[in-house]
C-alpha cells in the first residue's frame, strides 16, 4: 500500500494542540475568568475556570494561605500567608507563583491600588499596615486600629479603609499623604469591607453585632444598620450596586438585602461556614467560599437559588478579591 505522505503543517498541528493544553491555559484561547481561592488547610491556591466552572489548577503557596487580591493591569495574585509570614506573588498568565515576599509579621488582609504600584498588608498582631512596592520593598508603615483585617480601597485609589476588629471601628487613610485621618465607629467586631459601584457608600460585617454598617463615605459617618444572619463575615455588592451579598458563617447562609429599601430580601442555605464571597458579573452568579465543606458555593444571582459547587482544596477561605481576567 502506498505510505502516506506527512506535511510539515499536519506533524506540527497536534504539538501546537498539546503544548497549548498544557502550558498556556489562558494563552491559547480568548480571555479567561478566573477566581483564585487560599485554601488554608491546604497550603495551596485553587484557580477555578469560571467559564468552565471547575478547578483548572492547583497553585501551593506558603503556609496556611487566608487573603488574597488580584492585580489585573500587571496580571498577578497576591496572597497572604498567615503562618509562613510571607505574601505568595502567582503570575496570572504562566499560573504559578515567581515570588515570595518574606514579611516581618503574620499577614491577613491585603488589597492592591488599580496600578499595581503599591500593596497594602494588613499586620493583625501589631496594630499597623505596610505598604509594599511591587518589588516587596516596604514603603512605609502606618499604624491603625487594634486587629486590622478588611481592607479596601476607593476607587479612585485616593482613600483606604481598614476595618480593625478589637477596636470596633474603620481607619481611613489618606493614600498619598499616608497618613490616618480619622477612625470611624462601627459595631463589634468588623471584619469584612464591600464598596458600592459609585463609591458612595461602604459596607462594613460587624461580626459580633450581626448586621452591617453602612458609611457615607462623603462624610464618612454611619448612616444605616442593616441587620443580617448569624456571625457575618464578608460582604459584597452586585456589579449595579441594587443588592448586597452577606456571608454569615454561624448559620452557613447568604442575607440578600435590596439597598435600593435596605430591607433583607432573602437568607439562602450555603455550604459550611462560608467566608470570602466575590460577584461574578459575565455570569451573574455570587461565589462563596466554604471553609468546612471545601468547596466554592455558587448562587444564581437571577433566582438565587444554588448552582453546582465547585471542589477546592482544604479550608478555603478567599479573604478579599479574589476574581481576575487573564486577556
Amino acid at each position: 500500500m502506498p505510505i502516506q505522505r506527512l506535511s510539515a503543517k499536519s506533524l506540527t498541528q497536534p504539538f501546537i494542540a498539546l503544548l497549548c493544553s498544557v502550558l498556556c491555559l489562558p494563552v491559547c484561547g480568548k480571555a479567561a475568568d478566573y477566581a483564585y481561592i487560599t485554601n488554608q488547610g491546604a497550603h495551596t491556591v485553587s484557580v477555578v475556570d469560571l467559564q468552565q466552572h471547575k478547578v483548572v489548577n492547583t497553585i501551593a503557596v506558603g503556609k496556611a494561605p487566608v487573603g488574597v487580591a488580584v492585580d489585573n493591569r500587571n496580571q498577578l495574585v497576591y496572597v497572604s500567608n498567615v503562618e509562613g509570614h510571607s505574601l505568595s506573588v502567582i503570575d496570572m498568565q504562566r499560573q504559578q507563583v515567581t515570588n515570595t515576599i518574606a514579611l516581618p509579621m503574620a499577614p491577613v488582609g491585603l488589597t492592591v491600588n488599580n496600578a499595581g504600584d503599591q500593596v497594602y498588608v494588613a499586620d493583625w498582631y501589631h496594630d499597623h499596615l505596610l505598604v509594599l512596592a511591587r518589588s516587596g520593598q516596604v514603603v512605609v508603615q502606618i499604624q491603625v486600629g487594634r486587629a486590622p483585617g478588611g481592607m479596601r480601597l476607593a476607587h479612585d485609589d485616593a482613600t483606604l479603609y481598614v476595618a480593625n476588629r478589637d477596636s470596633n471601628d474603620v481607619s481611613v487613610i489618606d493614600t498619598r499623604s499616608r497618613k490616618e485621618l480619622q477612625r470611624i465607629k462601627v459595631g463589634q467586631h468588623p471584619f469584612g469591607l464591600s464598596l458600592s459601584p459609585d463609591g458612595k457608600q461602604l459596607f462594613v460585617v460587624n461580626v459580633y453585632s450581626n448586621n452591617v454598617s453602612v458609611i457615607d463615605t462623603a462624610s464618612h459617618k454611619v448612616v444605616n444598620m442593616l441587620a443580617v444572619g448569624e456571625h457575618p463575615y464578608c460582604a459584597t455588592t452586585d456589579s449595579t450596586g441594587r443588592y448586597l451579598y452577606v456571608t454569615n458563617t454561624g448559620e452557613d447562609s447568604v442575607t440578600v438585602i435590596d439597598l435600593t429599601s435596605q430591607q433583607m430580601l432573602r437568607k439562602i442555605r450555603v455550604p459550611g461556614t462560608p467566608e470570602g464571597l466575590a460577584y461574578d458579573a459575565a455570569r451573574q452568579q455570587v461565589l462563596v467560599a466554604s471553609w468546612m465543606d471545601n468547596v466554592l458555593a455558587v448562587i444564581d444571582s437571577r433566582s438565587l437559588t444554588l448552582k453546582p459547587s465547585i471542589e477546592v482544596g482544604s479550608q478555603p477561605r478567599a479573604f478579599g478579591q479574589f476574581t481576575g481576567r487573564v486577556p
